[in-house]
């Protein structure tokens, strides 16, 4: 099976949303790193309520933060889990960066894989957040493999060939793009922001909302799916899904 005839359907419902990943800054790069570092185990609304609040204490660039004091960044970061943790690897990493030749334009100037693998041996970046770095940091086209996209896969039935909910990273991640031919940046950007917006609004973890209309949720800028976030009939993709047909909801 393949994920091509899913991605019109996606598309038709979660409309291109400009304030998807909203930039309050000229230096798009810092704020996706310091998100990041904030979102691992923490809501999309607590991490852009951090940003704000860091950028709003003047820490607006890895210098400053570099600067830092990791106590103060850590309470910044409050309520986002391990708060003072991630106060501590944000400003060491800062500092790593400022380190490495060139910042951070020299290691997105690398090839894709030597750039994924300087980004991992920076504190607190794993490889969802090397990849969402690389996708929207460094424009380099790529499918990124977290829990959303996961969960939308094994329960949409795509790729029966593998376990997609526990196969490694970098097994799913080939398979996708090899699917699609994934090269295009927009597609790449686009792609992962359905991923997110259908387990947010529709494949949710425990309670999953197949023929309601899609769940809301308050973020910091209110434009925010504000086009889509209006009642709906359902999961666009019912008919297709493996999940619903099992169910006996389609």
């Amino acid at each position: 099976m393949t994920l091509v005839p899913y991605i019109p359907l996606l598309n038709a419902h979660f409309a291109h949303e400009p304030h998807w990943w909203p930039i309050h800054t000229p230096q798009r790069v810092y704020e996706v790193t310091l998100g990041m570092v904030l979102v691992q185990q923490t809501r999309w609304e607590a991490v852009e309520a951090a940003v704000l609040r860091i950028l709003a204490a003047g820490y607006t660039s890895f210098a400053e933060l570099a600067e830092a004091d990791p106590q103060v960044i850590g309470e910044l970061c409050k309520p986002c889990a391990f708060y003072l943790r991630k106060g501590v690897a944000l400003v060491r990493l800062a500092g790593e960066v400022l380190a490495y030749p060139g910042q951070m334009a020299g290691i997105l100037a690398l090839p894709r894989a030597e750039a994924r693998a300087t980004l991992l041996a920076l504190p607190q970046i794993g490889r969802e957040s090397a990849d969402t770095i690389l996708l929207y940091g460094g424009s380099v086209p790529l499918f990124i493999v977290d829990a959303y996209a996961r969960r939308f896969l094994a329960r949409a039935g795509i790729y029966p060939q593998i376990n997609v909910l526990t196969a490694p990273y970098d097994d799913v991640q080939r398979l996708v793009e090899a699917d699609l031919a994934l090269t295009d940046l927009h597609q790449a950007r686009e792609l992962h922001a359905m991923m997110v917006e259908i387990c947010i609004h529709h494949c949710t973890a425990n309670k999953p909302r197949c023929q309601q209309s899609g769940a809301v949720r308050k973020f910091v800028d209110a434009r925010k799916c504000a086009e889509h976030c209006p009642p709906c009939a359902g999961c666009p993709v019912a008919a297709q899904c493996a999940y619903q047909q099992a169910s006996g909801l389609v």
